[in-house]
This record gives structure tokens, sequence and C-alpha cells, in this order.
């Protein structure tokens, strides 16, 4: 009996208070652990037992503020830091910062804190190593991470390393910096810590994750949790995964069994943290590769506070726009003349700021490559191989003849001219065959419809280096105008033995982005094709095609583009903003969707002022002569 009283005692202490035909309900989570080794380089006598090598005259040192451009201090995520462990870029640089011996603990992982510029990783940045005796391990490359990750800076980055393989070793671990003007460093809150289940309370970041686990002893049935403070606030599953955007104490409930409860009052600490700032680029304007974003003059466009850590107010500064400035979180600006410009966000709420600055990121007016690949992107470009069925964006088997990449209106009326493609590969033996690029109007079911212009080259005339990424451009006789959304399609890609073409792919996880299209032929039965098809978009394998039209803003007002005249005699014309007949008995205007917006009768002018702005197909017929004219306006 007194045993039993003393466990009772035990289990309310820890918040278990119910117990059900000997059931016993109790939990933890992964969060749940306790430093065995901390170095938060807050005074020289706590970072002197690291060691440190270097060959240049900029070593590491100790901060209160990071040098690295825009950086914020560590204090926005541990209120107490005094410094940080910094290094200032400079020439050939080869530093090192070594922890002592650490004994590793079974259920062990390493965190520490980084904050650095993306923009020169590739000329500079730290590797992590495990050393354990005479062996060396890499644990994390930093400019590989920063390429998987997307990183573009600059903003504290907690790293995690599961040190399950070091258990019971001894082990130093050494951050080894090299480069040649790369960028500025600073690291904090560098720790080992154990698993501890039965820990009192855990302490996370606004926006972190909690990874719970049922604990529960007995014959568990089912069972029902509670996340004050949390998203999703309820769970019926086993090791429910729960998101805590705002500040505060929370508590956890489990119920196991309908009846066995343990209830932890303050069990997840959540600290506020300065914001993370982000710019947001304007959702409308097209991506390329050689801006952030591409926009037309005069025309308005928003951009987004993409910010993280719950920023409470905005400061936008622009250079070539109305207005300059804004303290919207998703400002709206036009820019009125051409050029490249600049913007920079600063956003901030009580416990501090962070600045994102894009330098010349957006070009306004003029002409440009423009693709569906964000930034950060481009480095994963490859062919996708279909083993012996051959390329998909290229030579195959499959019954694909052309491929397609569908692009979203422009923000205005807009032209293009020629069409750049990049290629994986383009090793042929059919030199001759055609390889034909197509611009086309989306239908009204949204697939590539009527042909604008096209364009050929031959298989011969594909380029292809493999230490840099090359172009291959097709230009039409004439700049194609554009006002709705549209597509590239290319096709006639050989495929007898020895060729072997594929496109350069950006590849993405199910469910997101896709802007890839296939033309499919039907199946004869047999083992060939028909001659008729089918597009389809790629929703199976979301992706992009580096297909780049070079789409130009600079179109005038109202242009009429050549025409199309039986004898040689123009019956139409334009001037200002009107249709000139000479003689036609009917003048049909229409817009590129195939409505008839004007009809008209023996009329000498016809007024297109009260149109909007876009591309119309003007359709005149005097007697037995028909004439077409593209306008746009």
């Amino acid at each position: 009996m007194r045993k039993s009283l003393l466990l009772l005692g035990a289990l309310a202490w820890l918040g278990i208070t119910g117990q059900a035909q000997g059931v016993v309900a109790n939990f933890s989570c992964d969060e749940a652990t306790v430093a065995y080794y901390e170095q938060g380089w807050d005074s020289e006598d706590e970072a002197a037992t690291w060691t440190y090598e270097s060959t240049s005259s900029e070593t590491w040192q100790l901060r209160a503020t990071p040098t690295t451009y825009g950086a914020t201090p560590f204090t926005t995520i541990e209120s107490g830091s005094q410094y940080s462990l910094t290094l200032k870029y400079g020439s050939s640089q080869h530093e090192t910062a070594t922890s002592p011996v650490i004994d590793i603990l079974p259920g062990s992982t390493l965190q520490f804190y980084c904050f650095a510029n993306a923009g020169y990783l590739i000329y500079g940045a730290w590797k992590l190593y495990a050393i354990e005796g005479e062996n060396t391990s890499l644990l994390i490359d930093q400019f590989l991470w920063a390429q998987d990750n997307a990183y573009d800076g600059a903003r504290w980055v907690k790293f995690e390393v599961d040190l399950a393989e070091y258990a019971g070793k001894s082990v130093q671990f050494s951050f080894v910096y090299e480069g040649n003007y790369g960028e500025d460093e600073a690291l904090d809150g560098f720790r080992v810590v154990q698993v501890d289940d039965n820990a009192t309370s855990i302490t996370i970041n606004e926006g972190e994750q909690v990874h719970f686990k049922d604990l529960s002893i007995g014959d568990i049935v089912n069972r029902s949790w509670t996340f004050d403070g949390g998203e999703p606030s309820t769970s019926t599953e086993q090791n429910p995964v729960v998101t805590y955007n705002h500040a505060g104490e929370y508590a956890v409930t489990l119920v196991v069994n309908g009846s066995a409860t343990v209830t932890r009052q303050g069990y997840v600490i959540v600290k506020g943290q300065a914001p993370d700032a982000r710019i947001g680029m304007p959702e409308e304007a097209y991506l390329s590769p050689f801006c952030a974003a591409f926009v037309p003059t005069e025309v308005p466009v928003q951009f987004r506070d993409l910010s993280s850590g719950r920023p409470t107010a905005w400061a936008w500064e622009f250079t070539g726009t109305e207005p300059l400035t804004s303290t919207d979180q998703h400002p709206i600006v036009t820019y009125p003349s051409k050029g490249s410009y600049s913007v920079m966000l600063t956003a901030s709420n009580d416990l501090g700021s962070d600045q994102d600055i894009m330098f010349y990121a957006v070009q306004a007016g003029g002409a440009q490559y423009v693709w569906n690949i964000a930034p950060e992107e481009n480095s994963d470009l490859a062919a996708i191989e279909m083993g012996w069925y051959g390329n998909y964006g290229g030579t195959n088997w499959l019954g694909m003849p052309e491929f397609g990449e569908h692009f979203q209106a422009p923000l205005a009326p807009a032209q293009i001219d020629s069409v750049a493609v990049y290629f994986a590969k383009t090793t042929c033996v059919t030199t001759d065959a055609d390889i034909t690029v197509k611009i086309q109007a989306a239908d009204a079911n949204g697939m590539p419809g009527d042909v604008l212009a096209q364009s050929s080259l031959k298989a011969s005339q594909l380029q292809y280096d493999d230490q840099n990424v090359v172009e291959t451009v097709w230009h039409f006789d004439q700049p194609v105008p554009v006002t709705g959304e549209f597509f590239v399609t290319i096709g006639g890609f050989p495929n007898e033995d020895g060729d072997d073409i594929a496109m350069l792919v950006h590849r993405r996880a199910a469910g997101e982005k896709c802007s890839a299209w296939q033309y499919v032929l039907d199946d004869d039965g047999g083992w060939g094709y028909l001659e008729t098809g089918q597009w389809y978009e790629n929703v199976d394998d979301p992706m992009s095609f580096a297909i780049c039209p070079i789409l130009d803003y600079d179109v005038d007002d109202l242009t009429a583009l050549p025409t199309t005249v039986t004898d040689g005699r123009a019956i139409v014309t334009v001037a200002g903003d009107r249709v000139l007949t000479a003689g036609a008995e009917v003048v049909n205007v229409y817009d590129l969707n195939g409505r008839c917006v004007i009809s008209a009768k023996g009329q000498q002018a016809i007024e297109l002022g009260s149109l909007p702005s876009g591309v119309y197909i003007v359709r005149a017929q005097a007697g037995n002569q028909v004439q077409t004219l593209k306008v746009i306006k």
C-alpha cells in the first residue's frame, strides 16, 4: 500500500492525474532536451576554451554585433547573449575554430546558429567537421547546404546534427572557413544536448514545431491530445507534430482510453523573436534568368512581405518607383521609366528589426528573357532521362513529339521576336532534322491553340557546352504580339540510333508549380502511333522547361503589323486611334479569343478608342479582296 501511494505521488508530481485499468498516460517530445555542453562566446574566458588558427589578419573575433551586412545581434534569439563569434571576409583565408574534446552521450544532438549573407558563399564558406582521434568526418558544408536549401540570406539559421553515430565517443568539432573574399560569418548558441523525457517544459521560438510522442503505458485503445496555443489544437495521432506561432506559455493534455489523463501546465514556452525580413517579388511579374522580376512601366505591381518572426511594422524603400517609400505590408508601386532598380524592406516588431535588400533585382520596361524558374531554382536544372525510352523534353520514342511551356499573360501589351532554349545534351546523327519552335495562344480550354509564329533550326544547330550553360535562339520573321496567356512549344526531335537531345528542366515535388506540357499521340493499338493526339499538362511530375521567350514591353500604343492583301492594294490602314478602310463592304474586329468586338458595314473609319489595350484582328472585305490586319492597341 505504501509503494502504491509513493507511485501515485510521483505520477502526480509529473502531472499524471489519471489511470484506467492499468493504463498510465504520459508523453514527451523530441525537443525535450538538456544541454550538457554549451559555448555562447559571451566572454573572453568562455571563448578561450576553444582553439583558433588563422592564416590572415581577419580571424575569428568576439563582437556584440556581427560585421556581416544587415546582421542582427544574437540577442534577438537569446536575450542574455553578450557576443557572437564572428569572422570578417578577406583574401586567401583558412581560419579554424575547434572545440575541446566532448564525450558524446546516447541520444545527443548538436545545435548552433549561424548568420551569413548568401551572395558570395561560393567564394568563401565554412565546413563543420567531427574529429575523433585520427578520424575526421564532414558534418556540414555551408555552401552546399545553402544550395540545397535555396538560402538567400541574411538571417540567423539554426543548425542541428544528429550525433547518434558518435554516442560513447570523445569528439572535437571544428569549423574550417576557406575562401577568398567570401562572406562575413557569425556563430552563436553552440550546444550539445541529450533527449530528456522527464523535462517539465521545453522552450522554442515562434513558428517552430514540436514533435510530441506518446509514452503512455498499458493497452492503448485511443488517445486525445489538446494543445493550447498550438496548430492543430487537437489530435488523435500517436505522435502529432504541432506548430506554435505566438509567444507565451502553453499547457498540453493527453487523455488515453477516455480517462487516463496527463496535463502539464506551461509545458511549451514559446519565445518571441525579431523578424527575419524577406522581400516577395510581385507574383504577376515574369521570372527571368537575369533579374528577379520583369515588369512593364506605368503598370501598378504589388510587392509582398514574406518575413517570418511576426513583424508588426514595415518600411519599404524603392528606387525608380512612385511612391519611393511605403509602410504598407504589401505595397503597390509603379515604375514610370525603364531601368533596373533595387528594393529594401525593414521589418520590425517589439523585439527588433531586420533588413532584406535586393540590388537591381527589378527590370522595368524594355526586353528580357522570361521563364518560369525562380532564382533559387536555377542551380537545379538537369535533363530528365527515361532510360531506353529516351528523354523527357527531347528525343524519345514514347509518342511525345512536342513539348510546351505555359506562360501567364503579360501585364501590358508585349511582343516576342525570338525564343532561347537551354539544352542538357544535343547529340544527333540526324543533323538535318528540323527542330521547330512555335508561339501558340492559349485556347478556350487553356491548351496550346492558334499558332502565332514559328521558326525552325536544324538539329545540328542546337548549342551545348559542358562547361557553361548556353542558349540556342530561334528568331521569328516578325515580332509576335501577345496580350493573353501563351505557350512556347518545341518539337521535331529526331530519334534514330545515336540521336540524344534533351532540354534542361527544373523538377519539383508533387503538387508544386507546373508549367510543362507534352503533346501525346494516340496509340494505334499495336506498336505505333496515329497522327492524331492531344496536349496534356504534366501535373503528375511538376516541372518547368528552360525555355525563354525574349519578351519586349516597348510596344507602340497602336501599331499595324504586316498585312495580307490579295492584289497588293491595301484596303485597311491605321491612323491614330482609328482603322481606316478603302471601299470595304464589311469590317469586323476580333479579340485574340475570337470574339467579334466591332462589326461595321461600309464605314470609312472605325474608332478603337473604346476598346481596352490589347491585340486585335481586323478583317475587311471589298469585293473579292479580303485583308486581315493585326493591330496592337
